[in-house]
């Protein structure tokens, strides 16, 4: 059997067998990897620690027909102000499922790689939805999916006024003129605004940013809308932690 080291996130975590866990790692060098962790829901298990979701840590891998074998893990980062605050652990909860539900197995995405740690390392600062809500523009843009946030993607004209709409068929904003029939989600002016700060400000200044609860729920709803439309997959926790704080 090969071995192979990976400098990964867990991104998901669930009980496999009597005593092990099936883990979805995102890695620096391999992208999403899916690999066993045999005995560590035991008390006693030295690896334990290692295998807990959002865990920063560095793999030893046996590789397999179908799923890798967790050989060793020595934890980096198990970044406890997630764990300490149900708001953030929900953030990070979206923000995992999100970076797994756009990706496949095995397919080197370093630049995903390299936000997703970043944006765990930014939630012990930042509003754990604004920091939710930035990573998915983010991660859109990665994706080659981020619509437009300038422009009518029908008719061209610029858009920002109180009647602009995110569609996912059409594939970004249209104006009140152009959405005739088609499904979408409408968005304030001073949401659309936000979403275009929030895609492009330096991550040191997120900080910075505050919004109400009403916009809040218009801009995570609207991303949570377009990305599972663009994936084609639910997104589980982003629409409980939607629940949540309505």
């Amino acid at each position: 059997m090969a071995v192979y080291n990976a400098d990964a996130i867990v991104i998901r975590s669930r009980e496999y067998g009597e005593s092990d866990k099936l883990l979805t790692l995102f890695s620096r060098e391999r992208g999403k990897l899916e690999a066993v962790a045999k005995g560590v829901r035991k008390p006693k298990s030295t690896q334990r620690g290692g295998t807990q979701l959002f865990t920063y840590a560095d793999f030893l891998l046996y590789k397999g027909k179908s799923l890798d074998t967790v050989s060793q893990v020595h934890p980096r980062e198990s970044f406890i102000h997630i764990w300490n605050d149900f708001d953030r652990t929900i953030a990070a909860s979206g923000i995992a499922e999100l970076l797994d539900i756009s990706t496949t197995r095995e397919q080197t995405e370093s630049e995903l790689f390299t936000l997703t740690l970043g944006f765990l390392f930014l939630l012990k600062y930042v509003d754990p939805y604004i920091a939710q809500a930035a990573y998915a523009l983010r991660l859109l843009n990665i994706q080659g999916y981020l619509p437009g946030l300038n422009n009518c993607v029908e008719c061209g004209t610029a858009v920002g006024g109180t009647q602009t709409f995110l569609s996912a068929e059409a594939g970004g904003l249209l104006c009140s003129g152009c959405k005739n029939n088609e499904a979408g989600r409408m968005l304030s002016g001073g949401g659309l605004a936000l979403m275009r700060r929030l895609k492009t400000v330096e991550l040191d200044k997120l900080d910075r940013f505050r919004w109400n609860k009403k916009m809040r729920i218009e801009i995570l709803d609207g991303l949570c809308y377009f990305s599972e439309n663009k994936f084609e997959r639910k997104l589980k926790a982003w629409r409980s932690g939607s629940e949540m704080i309505i």
